[in-house]
């Protein structure tokens, strides 16, 4: 599980491996069961997210913020 810290409009993204083939099934993916995200902590303007997903998913923490932010 990979645990992250953000701040308020800060951005995780999840998206395939780049060297994941294109024709692999979505199926494979959530083999193992769905992508979990668990708050395991609030601390007044962060939250910290454990998340769980399959290997061949990426979990990217974002340095950009979402846009209205």
């Amino acid at each position: 599980m990979l645990i992250l810290t953000r701040q308020p409009g800060q951005i995780i993204t999840i998206q395939p491996r780049e060297d994941l083939l294109p024709g692999t099934p979505v199926a494979r993916l959530f083999a193992d069961g769905p992508i979990e995200i668990l708050v395991t902590r609030v601390q007044g303007k962060q939250v910290c997210l454990g998340i769980q997903a399959h290997p061949d998913l990426l979990v990217n923490r974002g340095e950009r913020k979402m846009q209205g932010s």
